[in-house]
């Protein structure tokens, strides 16, 4: 039967934590690297009966470096380190050895050769009742390809000896995954399974620190399963990941990301055999289907009476008006278009707490779902942490998991109104504003954090992860990947620095951890929305000239346009016969800032605008920076 099992070697700490957070994520079986025995305070039968007590099987110990085609007195030595590892399979319980492909310099190209090796290798652990697993490595000296490794394998004929297979291998070089349906399912004795990033870099340097888990990186996951199981095979899936983020956080937080993106790989898995009309697999127990997220509902910004008095009125700038005051807390309802947006003012709770630790933010988002309770059960079946308020005389019950740096993320209910309720009407709303929706949102967050809630989005709310991209930032760099439902009604955008003083650098600091930056709201007629805007005060980005008259030579714009657009500091992009409008204000005490955008036939986000934003953002930082030493 298929199994899910984990590579030591994906988490850090000591071989007992790997061992532990393994099992309590759901693993049944790992694999072993043998730098954690090496490290291990025990014995390898020690470690055996650990696993054991945890209801682990021990499925493989892996690597065997450097062993075939190799010439004598080194290839005498090879077999003596290789009968002393049979010895401590035995202790350790595993019946499977790895045999990574040869990457010495000394290795001799000879197929024929490395034949004979592998099958006296096999003949050796068939003594011991041991398997042989030989898998190609992307880097080997002679052997970089499953194709070739299996050819050795096939020539070997020895029932003991199988190929290893991993996606992250075959996929980096772009070998052929259809032909694996195709292979024997005994002679596949071990599938691994690793993602990356589409990154152009050489394959070992990519291998050693970027790995990640599927549905993580870009690379065809779910066809390599595919194929695999096509082949008939069904012994342990197992995750082996090398990355440099994953070995410095916590075990049990690993784990548990590792058991999510298998869920969420077999779940795609299973779509893919049922549009093919293949029977189901009993190995993979369907999920509760993902919750269908149809807009975001409202965004709750935690604040102090001085920070919640200057942001109501940026919103009332924006042409926002108060639609509700709380019927029993100090918390106000902003409305505009389909915009909510609640400023919580409260001196306990929630979101007190959490202006405590951050300022005033973004401390939860509310999406609209085709069904609450299918959005729960999804999370369950994830093993997200939910959340239950204190709730008042009357109030709704508004559920909700946690979110990026212990926000919330609520779940509202088709047409539910239950949640406008708690609020009475403050005043009439007037004339309808310009803004019409959130258009997107941008998270920014840790580089330990960013694939951990990249599937979260994507495994949980079914958001669909575009490739990773880097962006320039006068200070650095950053890498950004943008996530959208199906229906294009939520957009998340996960930005995360790599140190320096990026502009998400400097969020992360002025805000004690990951969060929230960006709020793009929609409008039909930008101009009309930011004319109004600026005569109320909103303080907007400044945009250089220059950039205007950049814009002349690269795109054919009216003169009294380009007028209107430098004038008011507005950005411009055009693919095809799409044209996207967008301007940023100013931030908002170093934490978040909001950007208006009109679409006419384009669905980007002008990304070559992005360094434009992002200079005059540190323009302004480094001005208020100058202007302190000034005044000190």
């Amino acid at each position: 039967m298929l199994r899910w099992s984990i590579a030591s070697v994906c988490m850090g700490g000591a071989l007992e934590e790997k061992f532990a957070a393994a099992a309590k994520a759901g693993f049944r079986a790992v694999e072993i690297f043998e730098n954690d025995l090496t490290f291990f305070r025990g014995k390898a039968r020690d470690a055996r009966l650990m696993a054991a007590d945890l209801g682990l099987e021990i499925v493989a110990l892996q690597p065997l470096r450097d062993f075939e085609a190799m010439p004598d007195p080194l290839r005498a030595k090879n077999f003596d380190r290789a009968a002393r590892k049979l010895d401590l399979m035995h202790e350790l319980g595993a019946r499977l050895l790895c045999l990574c492909s040869n990457v010495s310099p000394d290795a001799i190209d000879d197929r024929e050769r490395a034949a004979r090796d592998l099958a006296e290798l096999a003949d050796l652990a068939r003594q011991h009742g041991m398997r042989i697993g030989y898998e190609a490595l992307a880097w080997g000296r002679w052997v970089k390809d499953w194709t070739a490794a299996w050819d050795i394998v096939r020539a070997v004929d020895r029932d003991n000896l199988g190929i290893v297979l991993d996606s992250f291998h075959i996929c980096v070089r772009g070998n052929p995954i259809e032909p694996i349906a195709a292979l024997p399912a005994e002679k596949i004795a071990l599938v691994q399974v690793a993602d990356a990033p589409a990154l152009i870099m050489d394959p070992l340097s990519l291998s050693r620190h970027y790995r990640c888990y599927p549905g993580q990186g870009d690379y065809p996951i779910v066809d390599y399963l595919d194929a695999v199981t096509r082949s008939g095979y069904r012994g342990p899936l197992s995750l082996e990941i090398f990355n440099d983020q994953f070995r410095g956080a916590s075990a049990a937080a690993i784990a548990i990301d590792g058991m999510r993106s298998l869920r969420a790989a077999g779940e795609a898995l299973a779509a893919k055999r049922a549009a093919r009309g293949d029977p189901p697999l009993a190995d993979l127990p369907p999920l509760p289907p993902p919750p269908v997220v149809e807009r975001a509902e409202f965004i709750e910004f935690a604040a102090g009476d001085a920070a919640a008095s200057e942001l109501t009125a940026l919103l009332e700038g924006l042409g926002f008006r108060r639609a509700g005051r709380h019927r029993s807390k100090d918390v106000d309802l902003y409305s505009q278009g389909g915009i909510n947006f609640i400023v919580n003012r409260e001196r306990e709770g929630f979101a007190h707490s959490f202006s405590l630790l951050h300022g005033p933010s973004v401390c939860a988002i509310a999406l609209g779902v085709d069904s609450v309770d299918k959005a729960l059960e999804r999370a369950s079946a994830f093993e997200c942490q939910s959340y239950a308020g204190k709730i008042g005389p009357g109030e709704a019950t508004v559920p909700a998991v946690a979110g990026v740096e212990g926000s919330l993320i609520y779940f509202i209910g088709a047409g539910d109104p239950a949640w406008r309720d708690d609020f009475a009407l403050a005043e009439p709303l007037g004339p309808e504003g310009g803004l019409r929706k959130v258009d997107h949102l941008s998270n920014v967050v840790r580089r330990g954090e960013f694939l951990s809630w990249s599937l979260f989005y994507g495994a949980v709310l079914g958001l669909k992860p575009q490739p990773q991209v880097e962006i320039a930032d006068p200070h650095g760099a950053f890498f950004s990947r943008l996530l959208r439902s199906p229906n294009g009604e939520l957009r998340i955008a996960l930005n995360v620095g790599e140190g320096g003083a990026t502009g998400v650098s400097r969020f992360l600091d002025a805000f004690g951890g990951a969060g929230f930056q960006q709020i793009a709201l929609s409008s039909d007629d930008i101009f009309v929305a930011v004319e109004a805007a600026k005569a109320s005060g909103v303080a907007f980005l400044p945009i250089p000239d220059n950039y205007y008259d950049d814009l002349a030579t690269r795109f054919d714009i009216a003169p009294d346009l380009l007028a209107r657009m430098r004038a008011l500091g507005m950005l411009y992009d055009r693919v095809k016969d799409g044209e996207f409008f967008h301007i940023y204000t100013r931030t908002f005490q170093d934490r978040f800032f909001f950007e208006i955008v009109e679409r006419r036939n384009y669905d980007l986000f002008g990304a070559a605008n992005t360094p434009v934003r992002l200079a005059a953002q540190a323009s302004l930082t480094d001005a208020d920076e100058r202007a302190e030493i000034e005044f000190e």
